[in-house]
């Protein structure tokens, strides 16, 4: 029984971590991000689309995407058949 119980405390203590890894994640890129596009640093030089794409996938584990349409309609595919009514 002890067993058990020590088992769903390490399980609950390693999402904590990866939460926490996640977060951390979230934050230094935005924060990259925020500091290359107001030119804080003129110096640094780094790639902006490998930063985005590490905040733009710390987001998504989150639950957070991107709207793709102002009226939240998915955008037709021009690649899709067109369905007869």
């Amino acid at each position: 029984m002890s067993t058990e119980k020590e088992g769903n405390i390490e399980e609950k203590e390693g999402h904590c971590i990866a939460d926490l890894v996640k977060c951390a994640v979230l934050v230094w890129s935005a924060s990259l991000l925020t500091m290359s596009y107001l030119s804080i640093f003129p110096s640094m030089k780094m790639d902006n689309t490998f930063v985005a794409s590490l905040l733009t996938g710390s987001m998504a584990s989150f639950g957070i995407e991107r709207k793709t349409n102002g009226n939240g309609k998915k955008k037709s595919d021009p690649t899709e058949p067109k369905q007869k009514v």
